[in-house]
């Protein structure tokens, strides 16, 4: 329990350090507004390895990858078991973008970093929400971001499951012809999941494996179900079929 109280402490310090002093100041000598973001990106990607790197040699969480991330800008779509899912997409995606949940902007760690990191600002209940954040996501696509999105909304319900995928990322990759890429997250013993006490996190060592699935293209999917409804279910099933073969393959 100290070395994870060390781990949350040196996780807050660091997104504390990025958002507040050092992204602010690489943003300021560019004039680019790409260029900025692109260099900001990559200081929080070198202290997002550093930080995982930390976790692993603590014996804390194992680390594994499957597969890998896509060369080719796009939507990168995942499960959200976890609350460090979007740390460890940083450490595969130097340049990626991710939305947020706009209760982040309470949150006194984050609310600075997401900001200065141009992350996109997920749905707040307002009338036009979709048509924002599918214009603020082909505008990163544009800067050659990767766009990272968990389309549940929430934390997933469980290490195997998933709530309903929402279509807007899905719209994004149609509007701007770009693939979406699938990533399956498991983590077993699950951590840091809905609804579980920060605490459980010390009973044993967890493994993180990501699982990099084809690219999707719209055109190779049935004509009937070439729309974002098509799009988010053939990634919801590719993810959902992973998350089960990983399920099964645990010894007992």
């Amino acid at each position: 329990m100290i070395l994870i109280a060390y781990c949350f402490a040196q996780f807050a310090i660091q997104v504390l350090w990025l958002g507040k002093w050092r992204m602010p100041r690489l943003l300021k000598a560019h004039r680019n507004a790409a260029g900025k973001r692109h260099d900001a990106l990559y200081a929080a990607h070198r202290h997002v390895k550093f930080y995982l790197k930390t976790i692993s040699t603590l014996y804390l969480i194992e680390f594994e990858t499957v597969g890998a991330p896509s060369e080719h800008i796009g939507v990168v779509v995942a499960n959200h078991p976890s609350l460090l899912d979007f740390i460890i997409f940083l450490r595969d995606y130097p340049n990626a973008v991710c939305m947020y949940k706009p209760q982040s902007l309470n949150n006194p760690v984050l609310s600075s970093f997401v900001q200065v990191a141009g992350y996109i600002k997920g749905m707040c209940g307002q009338q036009g929400e979709n048509k924002r954040i599918i214009a603020e996501c082909g505008t990163r696509l544009k800067e050659d971001h990767h766009v990272i999105v968990f389309p549940e909304g929430t934390r997933s319900p469980s290490a195997t499951s998933m709530n309903k995928f929402r279509s807007t990322a899905f719209h994004a990759a149609i509007k701007n012809k770009v693939a979406v890429q699938p990533v399956a997250i498991f983590c077993h013993p699950l951590f840091l999941g809905k609804n579980q006490h920060w605490a459980e996190f010390s009973k044993q060592r967890s493994k993180c494996t990501l699982y990099y699935l084809p690219e999707i293209h719209l055109e190779n999917l049935p004509e009937d179900q070439q729309n974002a409804t098509g799009l988010a279910a053939a990634a919801k099933a590719a993810i959902q079929a992973s998350l089960d073969t990983a399920a099964s393959q645990l010894p007992g």
